[in-house]
């Protein structure tokens, strides 16, 4: 089940972030960072995973400014940012893969596939094959 959500992009790593409540709108009806995403129009784990891809402080930046165009839930200035703060805690972060360099290049660049000669060796060999194949029956 988890994987048929991950294709709909509906990856369960976010939804501790997509779910935790942003405030109470003006009927008094929970608001949640999923629900303010939608409302805005925006797809919610396409934004969350967008969002978790982002260093801290440009994804509460980017938060922030989600937040000011939403006015459904009304919070302070002051206390927005609190808000922002804790929902960016909530983001699964990604490590950072580890780079070797080799020269300043990537050492995936430099070195080709491992088993890539082997694949092209057997792709040679079937080609001859099939060649020969053509062969006799003529």
């Amino acid at each position: 089940m988890a994987d048929a959500l991950t294709q709909l992009g509906q990856d369960p790593k976010y939804e501790r972030f997509l779910f935790a409540p942003v405030g109470e709108d003006r009927r008094g009806a929970s608001v949640t960072v999923l629900s303010m995403l939608a409302r805005l129009g925006l797809d919610p784990w396409g934004e969350a995973s967008d969002l978790a891809k982002l260093p801290d402080g440009a994804a509460r930046q980017r938060l922030q400014a989600l937040m000011d165009r939403f006015h459904d839930v009304t919070t302070h200035v002051a206390d927005r940012g609190r808000v922002v703060s804790r929902l960016v805690a909530f983001l699964p972060r990604q490590p950072q893969p580890a780079r070797t360099s080799l020269g300043g290049a990537s050492a995936a660049r430099v070195f080709p596939v491992q088993g890539a000669a082997f694949y092209w060796i057997i792709a040679a060999a079937l080609f001859l094959g099939w060649v020969t194949l053509l062969a006799q029956g003529q």
